[in-house]
C-alpha cells in the first residue's frame, strides 16, 4: 500500500511517479494506492494514475485506488477515467475485492 497526500499535480507528480515506480518494481505486485489524503488532482495527476495502471497490467499485476478523496473522485468522474480503475472505499474492502492481477479495460496510449 502506498499513500499519496497533498496535491497531485505539476510540481508533485515527478516525485510521486518515482515513489510508485519503486513500489511496483516487478511482476506480481498488486499496488494499493491510498488517495484519501490527496487535496487536488489535475490532468498530470490523472495521467500518473493511468500510467501506473498500465504498468501494473503490463506486469500482470493490479492497481487499486483506495479511498479516493473528493478531489480525486471528482477528477476521475469528470474525466470519465473512473471506469478504468478498480476503486475501493477503504483498505479492508480492497483486500476482499476479487480480481487482483486480472486484466482490466484497455488503457489508451498517451498522446
Amino acid at each position: 500500500t502506498v499513500a499519496l497526500t497533498g496535491s497531485l499535480g505539476l510540481t508533485t507528480v515527478p516525485a510521486a511517479r518515482e515513489r510508485l515506480l519503486r513500489a511496483c518494481d516487478g511482476p506480481g505486485i498488486s499496488l494499493l494506492l491510498d488517495l484519501s489524503g490527496v487535496t487536488s488532482c489535475d490532468t498530470l495527476g490523472l495521467g500518473l494514475l493511468v500510467a501506473m495502471a498500465r504498468r501494473a497490467r503490463s506486469f500482470g499485476s493490479g492497481l487499486r485506488l483506495v479511498a479516493p478523496s473528493p478531489a480525486v473522485a471528482r477528477a476521475l468522474e469528470d474525466s470519465g477515467l473512473i471506469r478504468l480503475f478498480c476503486v475501493c472505499p477503504d483498505i479492508d474492502t480492497s483486500a476482499r475485492t476479487p480480481g487482483t492481477g486480472t486484466p482490466g479495460p484497455v488503457l489508451p496510449e498517451a498522446a
